[in-house]
């Protein structure tokens, strides 16, 4: 059960993470309906903002490693002429640096975990899940 935990506030604070550089208006999380009567108290939420600010380069670094490897492995595939030889590196970077963000992104879930009480990370779970349940599957189907 605690693998379950701990992947989903992977993906919380991924999908989180993910949306600071689209938008200036992005809510932070911690200050979202999400969490919403969770009870943190303002020294928590002090502790979340500072630990989510010495995180944010490291994450942008390391997702913007992993989707430099996914365009470098994309132009490869459409390429004519596909060399296994030739995949190899760009396959071995694409790994090590999906690893990085996972790595960094796992880090500071630890983190913030550590923020919380245990009862305030099951509420948020519980409430991670029921909003997750609300949003749409993207369609799995490979398009050629």
């Amino acid at each position: 059960m605690m693998p379950r935990f701990f992947a989903i506030a992977v993906l919380l604070i991924a999908s989180v993470l993910a949306g600071f550089g689209q938008t200036t208006t992005n809510v932070p999380w911690w200050t979202s309906p999400v969490v919403n009567d969770l009870g943190l108290s303002p020294q928590q939420t002090a502790r979340i903002r500072q630990i989510v600010r010495a995180y944010r380069n490291r994450l942008f670094d390391a997702r913007n490693s992993a989707q430099k490897a996914e365009a470098d492995l994309e132009d490869l595939l459409n390429d004519p002429r596909v060399d296994v030889r030739t995949a190899e590196p760009v396959i071995q970077r694409l790994a090590t640096a999906r690893a990085n963000v996972t790595r960094v992104f796992t880090e500071m879930s630890v983190e913030l975990r550590g923020v919380l009480t245990l009862d305030q990370w099951r509420e948020l779970v519980k409430r991670w899940q029921e909003v997750q349940k609300t949003k749409k599957r993207p369609d799995t189907q490979i398009q050629p």
